[in-house]
């Protein structure tokens, strides 16, 4: 496992790298994971030698001199889409903006004083690791194909067929759409939002009066009947996942 930690002042490097170790020994002892850190003290340098797929996971300061930690991260998207960050910071104030950028978490500075916080966002993280792995075999008119779920963005039922979409391709499959809705919803990501509709809660940017707007730019509608639990489900995903 390999880790970046970018921030210009090398005591909270330290700190932070001193933290994440003592997290990986507890939590993981029987497994014997050692993670591999990397140290930057800006986001220039970090941004200069970066490669794609490199890091399990960037760990980033906000407040930098010249490319901040938020523009940083605009520009790792723009090379590595699937990259995970956890924002540290002395403020609140780029709370959404960290949104903006796909973080998995936010946490205050000093982070000894929010480590509940901290620990949270790392199990998160872990259990990213192990859900990136996870998929389902989907029927279609060339033959089953195993699609990966955190690559699904919902899957819904019309009529008799069932579409499979995806960041930038829609799949129909012949499989039976309750099939798939269970398999799916057994990855809590997935939230059946409404009839015959499931979806990534994951690419879900906020809901919007009766629809939820995703991050491929549409809008799927939210159950009347069933959304005031269709909202608290996904507000509870919202804060004890993403960290915000």
């Amino acid at each position: 496992m390999k880790i970046a930690v970018v921030d210009d002042l090398v005591q909270e490097r330290n700190e932070i790298i001193s933290l994440v170790t003592d997290y990986f020994s507890v939590r993981f002892q029987q497994f014997d994971i050692t993670p591999e850190f990397c140290e930057y003290e800006s986001g220039e340098e970090f941004i200069d030698g970066f490669m794609p797929a490199e890091f399990d996971l960037v760990l980033l300061d906000i407040y930098m001199a010249e490319l901040t930690g938020i523009e940083t991260a605009e520009k790792l998207l723009l090379l590595d889409k699937n990259i995970k960050i956890i924002f540290f910071t002395t403020s609140t104030e780029h709370i959404l903006d960290g949104y903006g950028v796909h973080a998995l978490s936010y946490i205050l500075k000093p982070v000894t004083k929010h480590m509940k916080a901290f620990y949270k966002a790392l199990d998160y993280f872990v259990e990213l690791l192990n859900l990136d792995k996870c998929g389902i075999t989907i029927k279609t008119s060339s033959g089953d194909m195993f699609v990966l779920n955190k690559n699904i963005v919902y899957i819904e039922s019309s009529v008799r067929n069932l579409f499979i979409h995806f960041a930038s391709e829609v799949v129909q499959s012949s499989g039976k759409y309750s099939d798939y809705s269970k398999a799916l919803r057994e990855d809590h990501r997935f939230l059946e939002c409404y009839r015959n509709l499931t979806v990534n809660m994951d690419y879900i940017v906020k809901p919007i009066e009766n629809d939820f707007l995703l991050k491929t730019g549409e809008k799927i509608p939210i159950s009347r009947r069933r959304k005031t639990e269709v909202i608290e489900q996904y507000t509870t995903y919202f804060i004890n996942r993403r960290g915000f």
